[in-house]
């Protein structure tokens, strides 16, 4: 069976083009000095938004520490019965420009353990919650 494609085309028309070379591995960026909150900082606000979710902790707690919006969410939030009792195990903020960072904690509830996610932003000289999600 001939194609007729490939009998068009003779084969020394053809030429590579040289394509720069790839980097083999990924090199990871450190990231910028002195941006975000303490890490301790952050440990204690996941620890809160944690405690609101279960219906542990009052949200007006928190009202400094939240944008206005994650703040009316968590006012009448649908109570997440595995969460109570969740205890923050680890905690990991990774900046993602000068006034954004984002946070991925993990909590340790009785029935299993849960992922939380948070991001933070800088808003008027101080960081604040702008969203936050439970996986």
């Amino acid at each position: 069976m001939k194609t007729h494609a490939l009998a068009a085309a003779p084969s020394e028309s053809w030429t590579p083009i040289p394509q720069p070379p790839r980097p083999r591995h990924l090199t990871l960026v450190p990231p910028p000095t002195g941006v975000g909150p303490d890490q301790r900082w952050i440990e204690r606000l996941t620890q809160s938004v944690v405690e609101v979710l279960a219906g542990q902790r009052s949200p007006t707690t928190l009202v400094s520490s939240l944008s206005p919006v994650v703040f009316q969410a968590l006012r009448n939030p649908s109570i997440d019965a595995d969460l109570r009792g969740g205890q923050v195990l680890s905690v990991r903020a990774q900046p993602l420009t000068q006034d954004a960072i984002e946070v991925a904690a993990v909590v340790g509830c009785p029935a299993r353990t849960r992922a939380v996610a948070l991001r933070l932003a800088l808003r008027h000289d101080r960081w604040r919650c702008v969203c936050v999600a439970v996986l």
